[in-house]
This record gives C-alpha cells, structure tokens and sequence, in this order.
C-alpha cells in the first residue's frame, strides 16, 4: 500500500523549506512525497491583493495538494500553521489522513490580538529588525539560548528574511482568525508541545486535546517554540512514530 504524502505548513514568517531539517533526519522523504510550499507573502510567494485570512490560507494548502494530484495526505503544520492546518482538517476531514500540530495557536484573546495588532505596526513602521530579536528570542527555550547558536540565529535571520508585507498581512489575519469546528476532524491527532513554548501555552493544548477527536500530546523538554530547530531529531522520531 503506497504511504500518503506529506504536506507541511509553515508559521508566521517562515517558509516551507523550515522542515527541511527534520524531513533529512527522519528519512521520511525515501517513503513519501513531500510537499511544501510558502504562504501568500511568504517566502517566495508574493502579496496577490486579494484578502489574507486563516481560512483563504488554509484553502491555498487545499489547491496545493489538488495540484499534486493528493487525495489525502498526512498534514503536518507549525504554530500558525498548525492553525491554518487544523482549519483544513476540520473543512475537509476526508484530505487529511493524520494531522500533526507544532507549537500550534488559535483563536487568540484580547491580549493576543492586541499583541499581533501592536506587532504588525512595528513592523510596518520600521520592518522585520523591529521584532526579530525579540520573537526569536522569545521562542526558545533557556537551553536553546545557552547552547544551541545555530537555533538561535536560524530563528533570527528567518524572520528577518520574511517580506514585510505578508508578515504585516498574517498577523493581522491570525489576530482576527475564528477557532474552526474543531469536532470535525476525523485524523488521528498529534500535539508536539514544547514545554517552555510561550506562544502555544498549555491552555491551548489542554484545549485542543479536548474538542479535536483522537488526539495524543507529547510534551517536549528543552524546547520553546522553534521545534524544528530547537529538538531535530526528537520531532522526527515523533513524526516518524506516529505516522509509520
């Protein structure tokens, strides 16, 4: 039986080549097709003008695989794409044959509105050195500062490489984004939690973990918010256990 592809979706400010890493370590790639692409305003993909939101993110994942021909694929998504990845699951159940969130946000608060709002000005003030080193160093946790310099300036220079515009775009799009109807996810869930993450706090785990079906959580220690530079090979054996 051939083995479904895999489909990732990136987080604010980054690209689809962020897996590349844990894609190498896992080996997944000499068993599956691995599809990866950047958001509107991301990476290689420039600003269309038409409106950027969670939902018109979420139907771009859907084209991709439509492109590729893919009927059902394993989703695997990290913090605002886990989001975005979670609004596709619960869309279309029937494209997603397992679902795997990183670090992954949702409906914010207040707070968090304001937050992204104030962001998204800075941003748009005086461009991505605005925020970069703070977000990045937000985002690991106290070992990934100590120790791993390569994290640490990974995360720094990708938000620094981000287009203005799309980064302004989404964050003005996941403060207004809606929870999606998370009961209608049929797959077989994974939760990949970072223990020191400050973005996706253990609230919101709690939270999924209890309206998506079928959901199993790893919490992982050592690791803020950039899994997939902060633990490579751990988030590989996890992708890999849990798919194969």
């Amino acid at each position: 039986m051939e083995c479904e592809p895999i489909l990732f979706i990136h987080g604010l400010g980054g690209t689809g080549a962020n897996i590349g890493p844990v894609i190498e370590a896992s080996r997944l790639a000499s068993t599956r097709k691995i599809i990866t692409f950047d958001l509107e305003g991301h990476g290689l993909s420039p600003l269309s003008g038409n409106e950027i939101s969670l939902v018109n993110y979420a139907e771009s994942a859907r084209a991709v695989l439509d492109v590729h021909g893919v009927d059902k694929a394993v989703v695997i998504g990290h913090s605002m794409g886990g989001f975005i990845a979670a609004t596709l699951a619960a869309a279309y159940p029937a494209k997603v044959a397992k679902l795997i969130l990183l670090g992954t946000v949702k409906q914010f608060g207040e707070l968090g509105v304001k937050a992204l709002t104030a962001r998204a000005d800075a941003v748009r003030k005086d461009g991505m050195i605005a925020i970069a080193d703070a977000v990045s160093k937000a985002g690991m946790s106290q070992r990934s500062l100590e120790t791993s310099l390569l994290a640490r300036h990974f995360a720094r220079v990708t938000l620094l490489n981000s287009p203005v515009g799309g980064y302004v775009a989404a964050c003005l799009a996941v403060a207004k984004a809606t929870d999606p109807e998370y009961a209608n996810i049929m797959a077989d869930t994974l939760i990949l939690a970072g223990e020191e993450d400050k973005v996706s706090l253990a609230e919101v785990v709690v939270y999924l973990k209890e309206h998506i079906p079928k959901t199993k959580v790893i919490t992982m220690k050592n690791v803020g918010h950039w899994h997939l530079v902060e633990d490579i090979e751990g988030v590989a054996q996890a992708i890999k256990e849990f798919i194969e």
